[in-house]
């Protein structure tokens, strides 16, 4: 059990905070309805400029929200400093891309899906028209090549860090009641009758009839529906392709019960990119000796920066080739000032999920090393839910 937090309701506010598609939405309902809270927008920082406290102390005393973002140190300063309570969901990874398929070809047109995951799923709906709940490879294995792991990123990172309460979706599935009362219990105990009627209107059923027009949203639910939906080079690549097996493994999720399948080992490889990937590097970065031989480059090139004063001890790694991107770009300097320190986790962010230099992005070869060394230290527990150890 958590120690007990028990803060006043007429001041709760709570924000859930994780990868999309995991039960955000499912959650965020049920405490709504539990503590009468107002569901209100809580709008993306920019976590390139200044943080502006201003829009988000303008929600109210009492609300509840959702967003998916990192723990970027300026909202997790917010949010202790407003007495916030933080939750994080997490669901098996399959199933969470199984979702995050169908939610792209129900509801992409809407503008609420980054442009190029949009894309690259709804050409995957294009290319397969033969089944309502079937999800075809192409477009989804350039998904998982090149950006699922970023999703999947968000709940680990607020896990990692220990700020936030974690609930599986799994354990709302299979213990709602347990589920939502051990959280109660930290936040602000109510009566047991109150969370079991609160809950039967929590139901999918009830909760698609409430949408209406968008009961799509609430597509089926239910685990392990990515067994036979999910192609099986797609599970392979999970399985085999970094960093996926890491962050499964991290989570408290197996993939052991789904057949091997044979497919073309350039699925699920991560070879290094040509040395024209990085052309924009200047030619004194290192000695012509050492970039004379690949291997050897690349491997520095992903390593702890030489200059990180913390040596990779502190979460987010910044790499040798982030560190050279950051000292050769003023703008970076200044939205960023304190790269291995304040601006870590908001730094690395434009890392991997920004990149332009020039007008191309960097390979995910370069990427992948930053979201590894979030799965560091003692992995989150779940009985039936994951307890802070830190307050936001």
């Amino acid at each position: 059990m958590c120690g007990k937090y028990a803060i006043a309701t007429e001041t709760l506010k709570i924000l859930i905070v994780g990868t999309p598609r995991t039960g955000n939405t499912w959650v965020k309902r049920c405490l709504s309805l539990i503590y009468d809270l107002p569901v209100v927008d809580f709008s993306l920082p920019e976590f390139w400029r200044p943080f502006d406290a201003h829009p988000y102390d303008q929600l109210g005393h009492r609300w509840i929200a959702h967003q998916h973002l990192p723990p970027f140190d300026s909202i997790v300063r917010w949010a202790r400093d407003r007495n916030v309570i933080l939750i994080t969901t997490t669901r098996h990874p399959a199933d969470t891309l199984v979702s995050l398929y169908h939610y792209a070809r129900n509801f992409g047109a809407r503008g609420e899906i980054e442009r190029e995951t949009l894309e690259l799923l709804q050409m995957s709906d294009k290319q397969d028209k033969r089944e309502a709940n079937s999800t075809s490879s192409n477009g989804l294995q350039a998904y998982v090549r090149e950006k699922f792991f970023k999703t999947l990123h968000f709940s680990i990172t607020w896990l990692q860090r220990r700020f936030s309460y974690g609930i599986r979706y799994e354990s709302l599935w299979d213990k709602p009641f347990e589920t939502i009362e051990t959280l109660t219990n930290q936040i602000s105990p109510v009566s047991w009758q109150h969370i079991r009627d609160c809950l039967e209107k929590c139901q999918l059923e009830q909760m698609r009839k409430d949408a209406q027009g968008d009961a799509a949203f609430f597509r089926g639910g239910g685990l392990g529906n990515w067994k036979t939906s999910l192609p099986a080079e797609i599970v392979e690549m999970l399985r085999h392709l970094s960093p996926y097996a890491s962050q499964i493994e991290w989570l408290g999720y197996r993939l052991d019960d789904y057949p091997i399948a044979s497919i073309p080992p350039t699925l699920t490889l991560r070879s290094p990119p040509a040395r024209t990937a990085l052309s924009f590097l200047g030619p004194t970065f290192m000695a012509a000796e050492e970039t004379n031989c690949p291997e050897v480059y690349y491997r520095w090139l992903n390593s702890v920066s030489d200059k990180d004063p913390y040596h990779g001890r502190t979460r987010p790694a910044i790499t040798n080739l982030g560190t050279y991107i950051y000292e050769n770009r003023l703008d970076l300097q200044v939205a960023f000032p304190d790269p291995y320190g304040s601006d870590r986790v908001a730094f690395s962010h434009w890392f991997t999920e920004v990149n332009f230099v020039g007008v191309q992005k960097l390979d995910p070869f370069f990427l992948v090393p930053v979201y590894e060394s979030w799965l560091t230290g003692p992995h989150p527990s779940f009985n039936p839910i994951h307890c802070p150890t830190q307050t936001a």
